[in-house]
């Protein structure tokens, strides 16, 4: 079937597929994936060790693309002050350990089901580029991009058909963020087509649901827009680290770039705190990974459009953060309420169904 989500607002019902053939789309290390077949509608393989994988089925094309993902520390859920029981680490990421590149995870744009891959280093230079991948036969492959001049594959069915192509919004640049065609912008790809609307004590009033495109795994989805709103003192933008619900990693009792470790670890609750990496993005407008902002930038997708004409293809991003600005100057932030534009591919950090 497609995805593991349900039927949800503002999205046809999910219909079958008819494939004729599986393959391994791309590994994060040869030999991850063997022995990929087909049969009676169902794909079996064999995976070697932790690492990331998307396997297809096809009918010459790909009709259809899962994620797979073995990572080294088990999954698990962590309380919030906000309701919500949180992963401990980012989607496709192999642990959650501040500091270490293997806490990056993998990155989405914005209603995207594939991942692409985030920096190999914990920093970089704007040379840099995602982690190795390779094809079944152990290849190394590139993530590569869609026309800047065209927006002609800016479509859904491309999009499904080409899990390794990042899709540029540079030709419409000036009138929508999105990576689909603006007249195409589909606000329900991840579930919550509503998840921007308040009420009168600017409390959000829709969490969303899953959809097929929700790229979490089974039993976990997107979060909505309101996931990490106690990470700031006013739920807003911050650029005081005394503003900051963040641990004292440092132990020195008081809030400092000292507890930064290419990340942030901030207080879910009372009791329980995780580290948020800063895994940069894929930069919607030239489709590529921004790695010199890596251990710099970091940002986290929400299940919920932006409002307002003036982020036309918005999305909620619902953690962004960052300590020095492009030119490498002291710029610290923090904010658990922006917005990204959509063709920017960010971190996820899942909650619970």
């Amino acid at each position: 079937m497609r995805g593991n989500g349900a039927t949800t607002e503002g999205l046809d019902a999910p219909t079958a597929i008819a494939g004729t053939s599986a393959a391994v789309v791309w590994q994060s290390a040869p030999g991850l994936i063997s022995g990929v077949t087909l049969a009676d509608g169902r794909i079996s393989f064999k995976i070697a060790g932790p690492g990331n994988a998307v396997i297809a089925v096809k009918d010459g094309a790909i009709l259809w693309s899962w994620h797979i993902w073995y990572p080294e520390a088990e999954v698990a859920g962590l309380n919030s002050k906000t309701g919500y029981e949180v992963m401990n680490m980012n989607l496709g990421a192999m642990h959650n350990t501040p500091g270490d590149v293997g806490s990056y995870g993998l990155l989405y744009q914005w209603g995207r089901k594939d991942p692409f891959p985030a920096a190999p280093t914990l920093t970089g230079t704007t040379a840099t580029v995602g982690a190795p991948i390779y094809d079944g036969d152990d290849n190394e492959i590139k993530i590569t991009n869609s026309s800047q001049s065209s927006t002609a594959d800016n479509n859904l069915a491309f999009a499904i058909a080409n899990p390794t192509v990042c899709l540029s919004n540079y030709a419409q640049f000036n009138t929508s963020r999105d990576w689909l065609q603006a007249d195409m912008s589909n606000d329900a790809l991840w579930g919550n087509p509503k998840g921007a609307e308040r009420n009168e004590t600017n409390d959000f009033l829709n969490k969303g649901a899953k959809s097929f495109y929700d790229p979490c795994p089974v039993g976990w989805r997107v979060p909505p827009a309101d996931v990490f709103r106690n990470f700031t003192a006013s739920g807003g933008y911050a650029w005081v680290i005394d503003d900051f619900d963040i641990a004292d990693i440092s132990g020195d009792g008081a809030k400092s770039l000292a507890d930064y470790d290419y990340g942030w670890t901030f207080n879910l609750s009372d009791s329980a705190s995780s580290y948020f990496p800063a895994a940069a993005r894929f930069d919607g407008s030239y489709a590529m990974l921004m790695g010199s902002m890596s251990g710099l930038w970091g940002s986290y997708w929400g299940n919920a459009p932006y409002p307002g004409d003036m982020f036309q293809g918005g999305a909620y991003s619902v953690l962004s953060f960052q300590i020095k600005d492009t030119a490498g100057n002291e710029m610290i932030t923090t904010s658990p309420a922006g917005g990204g534009a959509r063709a920017d591919a960010y971190s996820v950090r899942c909650i619970r169904e």
